[in-house]
């Protein structure tokens, strides 16, 4: 009898515990969503050697954060508490800190397409990111 009661004790407090830490669900799979496409474009880019496959790669990511920009627009305005590092919770921050890593290549991988910047393609991709960015809310 008392295994059986520990037994659904134990269940019922990893159901509920599974309930409270999915809170920010949403969050961490977006953030996840945008480490994938961030990780996709800097490969991409390490591949590209022309003005025509750096403005493919470029513009594969604008569209990807054109998707993701309503999402993620809508998670700012969601939860506001998580502009303050102090009160992001640990699922969030884990994954931010993951995102914050990818984000220093992506902008090293910038830096890839500045000898093609003369390239109207490539510069249209850029301003097609710049874009997509702004579309994001408040960073």
């Amino acid at each position: 009898m008392m295994k059986r009661l520990m037994l659904v004790l134990c269940s019922m407090l990893l159901v509920f515990g599974s309930a409270c830490g999915s809170e920010y669900s949403d969050v961490v799979d977006m953030q996840k969503d945008f480490i994938d496409l961030s990780v996709d474009y800097n490969s991409d880019m390490e591949k590209a050697d022309s003005a025509k496959s750096v403005a493919a790669a470029m513009n594969a990511y604008a569209k990807g954060l054109e998707s993701l920009a309503p999402r993620i627009k809508e998670i700012n305005e969601k939860y506001p508490e998580l502009r303050d590092p102090e009160q992001m919770p640990e699922e969030v921050k884990q994954s931010a800190e993951e995102q914050a890593e990818v984000m220093q290549k992506v902008s090293s991988s910038f830096m890839k397409a500045m000898p093609y910047m003369n390239d109207p393609a490539v510069q249209e991709a850029q301003q097609r990111i710049t874009a997509a960015m702004q579309g994001m809310g408040p960073q």
